[in-house]
């Protein structure tokens, strides 16, 4: 890549199509960021448009209710695949030489259910084939070839990690991601319209942040730019993007500083039985599934609230994590008289059923605080309580 210029990668989220108009605009700024970098290899990756992936699922569940995952993979990945033309129309139609590509040309290999499988392989060569100097490829976010060769999903919202393993491929040193969000907020600003725009935020700390549930990056994608040194800068593209974050390695005293937060969960699932059952599961990281929250100890009253003692452990995002990217979380209980020995599993598959372990499916959100000496505060409570209790703990972690 010796002379080249730097490669440019750039993710559109769901949010980014929903205005009528929207794809020639993104195609606008694409072209704009391109500038005078003729022979630079430009990377688009996108969502599907935001709400297409659940229509999608419910119009397969009104057909069969718990489908063949496979068969699930299929539909759901065509949102991205259309949307892939869509794009890739707008940009030609704004001059620029677009080519679309399928999870084929990328490189990228997953292994796992076909739904939710995990991301173990970049192959640089073939990306950096599809995406010729001064070309720009359009990519569809969230998906790989699995090991007989047949497209899989990596998991609800993961459009992200194909950018940084399109970053990784090219060898660029930052990728954007682009949303309805101005950046990595101490909160959700839908939940919580007065949380804030952090500046700058760490690898380990955004990892936390995703496992517990936040949105705005997938976990994996994370540990993939972590792992490559690759800088992500979220942003909103509307109305101008002034405003973002850089998630990046701690540097100094100001990487140094932890910051504090409130993520909830919103779609992960909440399985609860006997501590024994549970514990046993985790000896069988594939029967969980990836991005698993382990919440252990004793429940009373029906809400479960507990600490992570200690902070967060370097290089994995995450008090405690286990293998395949398990956390676990001692819990205590406040109230009186004696409780049932239980302990809680939050699975970001929310489709993996775990009721023939002797695990019963529970309504419970879980709600974490994140201090800024790296304490976790783990709450598993029920729907009716999330918007009270989040606003709450972030009175109490950030102020007024």
């Amino acid at each position: 890549m010796s002379g080249e210029p730097e490669p440019l990668v750039l993710k559109f989220g769901g949010a980014s199509f929903a205005s009528p108009g929207a794809h020639r605009v993104i195609a606008r700024h694409v072209a704009s960021r391109r500038g005078g970098r003729s022979s630079a290899r430009v990377v688009v990756v996108v969502s599907a448009v935001a709400g297409e992936t659940d229509r999608l699922s419910a119009q397969m569940r009104a057909v069969s209710p718990d489908p063949d995952r496979e068969l699930l993979a299929a539909a759901l990945m065509s949102g991205e695949t259309v949307n892939v033309t869509l794009m890739t129309a707008a940009l030609r139609d704004a001059g620029l030489a677009a080519h679309a590509l399928t999870a084929a040309d990328t490189g990228f290999v997953g292994m796992g259910e076909p739904h939710h499988a995990d991301l173990v392989e970049i192959n640089a060569t073939a990306l950096r084939k599809a995406a010729e100097p001064g070309g720009v490829v359009v990519v569809p976010g969230g998906q790989a070839v699995g090991p007989h060769g047949r497209p899989v999903m990596l998991g609800r919202n993961s459009s992200d990690l194909s950018a940084i393993a399109a970053a990784a491929a090219l060898g660029a040193p930052g990728c954007e991601i682009f949303s309805d969000s101005p950046g990595i907020c101490t909160a959700d600003p839908q939940l919580i319209p007065d949380a804030r725009t952090l500046a700058r935020i760490d690898y380990d700390t955004m990892m936390a942040m995703s496992r517990h549930g936040a949105k705005v990056l997938h976990h994996s994608a994370v540990v993939w730019a972590a792992r490559h040194g690759v800088e992500i800068r979220c942003r909103s593209l509307l109305p101008d993007g002034r405003r973002h974050s850089v998630v990046g390695a701690a540097d100094g005293a100001a990487g140094a500083r932890r910051v504090g937060a409130v993520v909830v969960h919103r779609t992960g699932a909440v399985w609860t039985g006997e501590v024994g059952r549970v514990r046993a599961l985790r000896v069988d990281p594939t029967r969980l599934g990836p991005d698993v929250v382990m919440v252990d100890g004793t429940v009373a009253g029906g809400v479960v609230e507990g600490a992570v003692v200690g902070g967060l452990a370097a290089g994995t995002g995450a008090a405690g994590t286990g293998a395949a990217g398990i956390v676990s979380a001692g819990t205590t209980v406040e109230g009186s008289g004696s409780g049932v020995g239980v302990a809680h599993l939050v699975l970001a598959d929310a489709l993996r059923d775990l009721a023939s372990d002797g695990l019963r499916r529970t309504d419970l959100r879980l709600v974490t605080t994140m201090f800024p000496d790296g304490r976790l505060d783990l709450r598993l409570v029920p729907p009716s309580e999330v918007t009270a209790v989040a606003r709450a703990q972030h009175r109490l972690v950030i102020g007024d």
